[in-house]
């Protein structure tokens, strides 16, 4: 209070929060009655560049959505409406509240006969031992239920997801598609290095004969260590709780390589370019960096 709403210069207010809101009850009484005990509200009286601003100050939900004189209400649009009539909706609140946002380590996969033999084969050849009885605890595999993740899913023997390569001999996809490779439906830790060696055998060298004078220059196509970097990250911060997996096009003139979802919750657009790591799988970068 003290901001112009449309504008949102700095006028002040009078305004007394201990006054009279409304039928004579002061306005922090009366919003603390209509609202559900789950959430705390106060009224901060502050001064800025000479003026008197009152900030209302309300929690945010830790455990279930807030009430309001005993109904719920969701924004849809720019409509406010309650929200039982989104029932799926407020499953979804009321399970984000409880676990927060959905991840590959709180949402189950849906498969549940998953096997890992390749996962020890992996790490055996690290040199690195798992043991049965401790490895999907310590890998982060299983939900607070016992279930297995999706997290468990693109680590098992069968990740159940497709993960290809599609080569076009133009510039675009209206071009005719020379080849697919497909690298998915395997776990994700053999997928990347098999990604990777591919990645080798279409970095063809070439000979440079511009100003040659003994020895021809060699180049190769593309930066080897700039596309390893960019498939280990696509795969990394991929949003696989979607079910959708990174796209890699190879073009006559470029290489794409989409990795889906955005950047993490707790990122900002400008540590992104920074360079600042906050990765979208947490876990998984652990394992991967392991």
């Amino acid at each position: 209070m003290g901001i112009n709403d449309k504008t949102h210069n700095l006028v002040g207010t009078t305004y007394n929060f201990d006054k009279n809101a409304k039928n004579g009850e002061p306005l922090k009484h009366y919003l603390e009655r209509k609202l559900s005990n789950n959430v705390f509200i106060d009224f901060n009286e502050v001064y800025y560049q000479e003026k008197r601003l009152v900030v209302l100050v309300i929690s945010a939900a830790k455990t279930i959505p807030v009430d309001w004189d005993g109904q719920r209400f969701i924004r849809v649009g720019s409509s406010k409406t309650k929200i039982s009539k989104f029932p799926e909706r407020e499953v979804y609140l009321f399970r984000v509240l409880r676990e927060g946002l959905p991840t590959i380590e709180n949402t189950p996969s849906k498969y549940q006969d998953l096997t890992f033999n390749k996962l020890f084969g992996y790490y055996g050849s690290k040199g690195i031992i798992l043991k049965d009885q401790t490895f999907k605890k310590n890998l982060g595999l299983l939900t607070e239920e016992g279930k297995y993740n999706i997290q468990a899913q693109l680590l098992s023997d069968n990740s159940y997801i497709p993960l290809r390569v599609s080569i076009f001999d133009g510039e675009t996809k209206a071009s005719n598609l020379f080849s697919v490779r497909e690298f998915g439906y395997n776990c994700l830790l053999y997928s990347l290095d098999e990604l990777l060696r591919y990645g080798d055998v279409l970095n063809i060298i070439q000979a440079d004969e511009r100003n040659r004078i003994v020895e021809r220059k060699e180049v190769s196509l593309f930066e080897s260590k700039a596309f390893n970097e960019a498939i280990i990250n696509a795969i990394l911060h991929n949003k696989w709780i979607e079910g959708n997996e990174p796209m890699i096009s190879v073009f006559s003139n470029r290489i794409e390589i989409l990795s889906r979802g955005s950047l993490a919750p707790t990122q900002t657009i400008e540590g992104f370019f920074l360079g600042e790591s906050v990765p979208v799988n947490e876990k998984l970068s652990d394992i991967f960096l392991q």
